[in-house]
């Protein structure tokens, strides 16, 4: 078990890191990737949440932006599909628009694309006033399983603790979980624990620590984390995972997207203080990109936008002062949440 840096988190600004050249990093990620991310055409909406949820926390949002924060705003509003159907949402980019007139049969609402849709628009400023709010939380019952998992799209057969997460960061944005089976979720949920007490994808996996992470942060949005038991031996696999950086599972190399998957249960579990600061550190800091900016999975391999934004949220976790502090369950700022709570949750129900 690795020993902590201090007995709580403190902040650490005694770093090298290359905060504004990560800033040029997720800029260029708004305009132009290199061609081996072809493959995510079809989910550019999570590339701009990674990216301006990494700006944000920079302190480099709306200032950086390469357009205009309503130019951004209209796209991905352009991506919301409001149907006859019963599932509406967010698509992940127009690659499946053939016609704006000719509906195409699979051309369909993503449970993650509307997540990453929706906090995209949180961080541009937006007031969702524009998002069928009640349309889209209702549109959640038709993806709910009767085992309380969650589809991803109707055309999907995958379902699993991944898709459970975006339903309930969906709900908690929207301020309405009308559209979700408290009981069944959360019972799926705990149907996921392995003898491990971490958490598999779907029930009988292998314990895994993104899986983890999703599990314990639904709980905490559900407000159900006081029916989890055993919470001591998570803690203790968890806390097996760190070697200098953070691992996924035993027998496993340390990856930097672990930093904030592992990082942000321990966090939720309230075990923060015991993860070792300095290795997490300087693993992050062999992972980071000295000429492109941002950070790779593993030393020497090349940055992508998923790794670098998980990486910078690590570091937000564990307080770097040259930081904006990261919302453990949902994945970004405190202060974006602050103002969804105390706003636009206010002015929905006043």
């Amino acid at each position: 078990m690795p020993g902590a840096s201090t007995s709580t988190i403190t902040r650490n600004s005694n770093d090298d890191f290359k905060f504004s050249l990560h800033s040029k990093y997720f800029t260029r990620c708004l305009t132009v990737l290199p061609s081996q991310t072809s493959s995510l055409d079809n989910s550019r909406v999570t590339i701009a949440f990674y990216s301006l949820s990494a700006l944000d926390l920079l302190q480099y949002l709306p200032i950086a932006l390469p357009y205009n924060a309503s130019e951004l705003i209209s796209w991905i509003y352009s991506l919301q599909l409001i149907t006859d159907t019963d599932v509406c949402g967010f698509r992940g980019s127009s690659c499946m628009i053939t016609s704006r007139t000719t509906p195409n049969a699979y051309d369909r609402v993503h449970i993650t694309m509307t997540m990453a849709a929706l906090i995209s628009l949180l961080l541009l400023g937006d007031d969702l006033e524009k998002v069928q709010r009640s349309r889209i939380a209702s549109s959640l019952t038709h993806l709910q399983l009767p085992t309380g998992a969650f589809l991803a799209t109707q055309l999907s057969t995958e379902n699993d603790l991944r898709f459970v997460y975006c339903a309930c960061v969906i709900a908690y944005i929207l301020n309405d979980w009308s559209g979700i089976d408290r009981d069944l979720c959360t019972n799926f949920i705990l149907q996921c624990r392995t003898y491990e007490y971490a958490f598999g994808q779907v029930p009988d996996a292998e314990a895994h620590g993104g899986s983890t992470f999703c599990a314990i942060a639904a709980l905490s949005l559900l407000n159900r984390l006081n029916d989890l038991d055993h919470q001591d031996e998570l803690v203790r696999w968890c806390l097996q995972r760190q070697t200098e950086g953070f691992n996924g599972r035993p027998n496993k190399p340390d990856d930097s997207c672990y930093s904030w998957w592992i990082g942000a249960t321990l966090k939720l579990l309230g075990k923060e203080s015991l993860i070792n600061i300095d290795q997490n550190q300087a693993f992050l800091h062999a992972t980071e990109s000295k000429i492109t900016g941002g950070f790779s999975k593993l030393p020497d391999s090349s940055a992508d936008p998923l790794h670098s934004y998980l990486s910078l949220a690590s570091l937000s976790l564990m307080n770097h002062d040259k930081l904006k502090s990261i919302h453990p369950a949902l994945l970004f700022s405190v202060d974006v949440v602050e103002r969804l709570e105390k706003d636009l949750h206010l002015k929905w129900t006043g």
